[in-house]
């Protein structure tokens, strides 16, 4: 069951004025992990509180109901049918108090001289990201930019679009409606190959020579090959994908150990020293190094961030539009 958010007060307001009953929010919340947890223990090491307190009040809340939400036997506890349908509300109530709080931080930082940038950890020898920040650094000196990483662009994406940070910093392209993005740096995709590789002598390379050899590539979710433009031209040219699922940081190790082909980003990266470096000679596909942002009311000094951008990359995009 889904409670449409314009009907959340209503549900709030019958659950906290029900009858005898001070049903807080902290108490809904203290119900919702002991149901997803089913342990007192454990929902009381995540709510940092003591176990026995937690269990009195799990029991006070079935009192004031009048209804059974856990069964119990021994250690171990499961919901009743009537804690189940109490949890599918009470949850809806908990992800509505987490969106107002996530809000909450949002419009506070707006008020202050702070940035937050998430970026994908592979960003950093890269000169677009440099030239951003540095250029950024001396325009608004007084600015907090503070800075966290994330191994997958997937990640970063959803960061943005929860409003934990402001920007992100990832490759592309993007096909998500939610963000919009500008161009830091084109990338010049090349290949890393195994000596002892056919495609080892050739160069320049063409991109349909890679029919029917194994790729290593890192992305978070595989099935998301086909949808991920950025990734998609592997299959159009018959390569075949393997999947790295420790991620791009590792990618050069995993194809090392098992004499892979790989791409490769940024004249940084590290090539093992018995593979060989070509690049091809056809259209390569679009790869680049991208600013994110959410369709958001952002603060100035967000804004002035994504106009520096705009402004390197010579090609303005669209002013956002905050989503209704």
């Amino acid at each position: 069951m889904k409670i449409k958010a314009a009907l959340l007060p209503a549900v709030v307001a019958k659950i906290v004025g029900y009858p005898r009953m001070n049903l807080s929010l902290v108490r809904i919340q203290r119900f919702v992990a002991v149901a997803e947890h089913l342990s007192f223990t454990r929902a009381a090491t995540v709510l940092r509180i003591d176990q026995p307190w937690l269990s009195r009040q799990i029991m006070q809340l079935e009192d004031y109901l009048g209804i059974m939400l856990f069964e119990r036997s021994g250690s171990r506890i499961t919901l009743t049918p009537e804690g189940q349908e109490f949890y599918e509300v009470a949850r809806e109530i908990e992800v509505a108090a987490q969106r107002i709080r996530d809000k909450a931080v949002e419009m506070t930082r707006r008020r202050k001289s702070e940035l937050m940038i998430c970026v994908a950890y592979t960003t950093f020898s890269l000169e677009g990201r440099d030239r951003l920040l540095e250029k950024y650094a001396t325009i608004r000196p007084n600015v907090a930019v503070n800075i966290s990483a994330s191994e997958w662009t997937d990640d970063v994406v959803e960061k943005v679009k929860s409003g934990e940070v402001d920007f992100g910093i990832a490759f592309g392209p993007l096909d998500d409606p939610k963000v919009e993005t500008c161009e830091l740096q084109r990338l010049d995709l090349t290949f890393a190959i195994p000596q002892e590789n056919p495609l080892a002598t050739l160069s320049p390379l063409r991109l349909s020579d890679f029919a029917g050899q194994p790729l290593a590539i890192a992305i978070k979710d595989a099935k998301n090959m086909t949808s991920a433009s950025r990734y998609s031209w592997i299959l159009d040219v018959g390569a075949v994908p393997v999947h790295v699922p420790e991620g791009r940081r590792y990618v050069l190790d995993v194809a090392k150990q098992k004499r892979l082909c790989v791409a490769c980003y940024a004249p940084t990266d590290i090539v093992p020293d018995d593979f060989v470096r070509r690049s091809v000679e056809d259209v390569l596909p679009p790869f680049n190094l991208l600013l994110i942002r959410a369709k958001r009311i952002m603060s100035p000094s967000a804004e002035r961030l994504w106009r520096l951008a705009q402004e390197a990359n010579g090609k303005p995009a669209e002013p956002a539009t905050p989503e209704a």
